[in-house]
């Protein structure tokens, strides 16, 4: 809109008709998106489609795609082990950043290098677990609350 309203010429406009200019640009703004949103989804569903096709001719965008998820993944995951904590890659459950398996599906749990992301080799410490109650019966870690398996070994609770 901004490089029309730079190279149309000016012209004067009748007071009576500043009311449609202001809603006939709203209505094109409001399509403009439409057509965006129509071609975000039609990407969504194009990517889905084919983010392991490596013969696709749209190859390159979609390892591109698949990096920046990767790298998006992994600060998330950096985030959260501020706090202490981690996501199951299984059952997406919040668990504690230090885990060996998931608390709720029982899933091994691998670490994550976050070098890829800070440009260092240091990772940030776990939570500390002291306070938590219940520990597991096999290797003695602490269970978190509600826990059906446990994140040191992967024994089943109860």
């Amino acid at each position: 809109m901004d490089f029309l309203k730079k190279n149309m010429p000016k012209a004067e406009v009748p007071a009576e008709n500043s009311g449609k200019i202001r809603e006939a640009e709203n209505c094109w703004m409001q399509a403009k998106k439409s057509i965006d949103d129509a071609v975000y989804e039609l990407g969504k569903v194009y990517y889905e489609a084919n983010k392991e096709n490596t013969a696709s001719e749209f190859a390159a965008q979609i390892e591109t795609i698949n990096t920046k998820m990767k790298v998006e993944y992994t600060w998330h995951q950096y985030r959260l082990s501020l706090d202490g904590q981690r996501m199951c890659d299984s059952c997406k459950s919040f668990i504690t950043a230090d885990s060996a398996f998931c608390n709720r599906c029982g899933a091994p749990v691998t670490p994550i290098d976050f070098s890829t992301i800070l440009g260092t080799t240091n990772t940030p410490q776990a939570a500390d677990n002291a306070g938590q109650g219940l520990c597991c019966p096999k290797c003695g870690k602490k269970l978190v609350a509600g826990a059906m398996f446990c994140e040191g070994c992967g024994t089943k609770i109860g």
